[in-house]
C-alpha cells in the first residue's frame, strides 16, 4: 500500500473510506459493470449504513473528496492499457480504415517523437555585437554640440 493511501485513510473512518470506494466504484459502473446501471445515493448509504445526508457531508469534505480523488486515479491508472489498446486501433483506422491523424500525432507527442518548438532569435544590433568607429562617435559629439547650442540659442532669444 502506498505511503499516500496510509495518509489519506488515517484521516478517514472505515465506514468512509468504504463509502469512498462504494462511491468511486459507483461510478466507473456505466463503463465496468455489464448492465451499465449506477445505484443512487440512498442506495449506497443504505449499504453503508448511514444516512443519505451523512454520505453527502462527508463528499463535502476535502479529506474525503481527496480520497475519492486518489482512488479514481488509481482506476484511471488500471485503465491505461485500454486506452493504449484503443489509439491503437485508432492508428490503424478503426472500423472505416483511415488512420486518425489526431491518434498518430497523440503517439507522436506521447514518446517524444513530435514537439512543439519554437525558435525566438534576437537580431537587434547591442553594443557587444556593433562597436563604433572614432570618426562616428566625433559626428555624434559634434551633432549632439550642434543640438545643445542650438537649444541655447532658442532659449536666450
Amino acid at each position: 500500500m502506498s505511503k499516500q493511501r496510509r495518509t489519506l485513510e488515517a484521516q478517514l473512518t472505515p465506514q468512509q473510506q468504504r463509502a469512498a470506494q462504494l462511491i468511486v466504484s459507483n461510478e466507473w459502473a456505466e463503463l465496468l459493470n455489464e448492465d451499465g446501471k449506477k445505484r443512487t445515493m440512498k442506495e449506497l448509504a443504505d449499504e453503508i449504513g448511514i444516512a443519505r445526508s451523512t454520505l453527502f457531508e462527508w463528499k463535502a469534505q476535502e479529506a474525503f473528496a481527496a480520497y475519492v480523488n486518489y482512488l479514481t486515479e488509481r482506476q484511471l491508472d488500471a485503465m491505461r492499457s485500454e486506452v493504449y489498446v484503443q489509439l491503437m486501433r485508432a492508428i490503424r483506422g478503426g472500423a472505416n480504415g483511415i488512420p486518425s491523424v489526431k491518434a498518430l500525432d497523440l503517439y507522436m507527442r506521447r514518446y517524444g517523437l513530435l514537439t512543439d518548438r519554437t525558435v525566438v532569435e534576437d537580431t537587434r544590433e547591442t553594443i557587444e555585437t556593433r562597436r563604433k568607429t572614432d570618426d562616428e562617435i566625433r559626428a555624434e559629439i559634434a551633432e549632439l554640440d550642434a543640438m545643445v547650442s542650438g537649444e541655447r540659442a532658442t532659449i536666450s532669444d
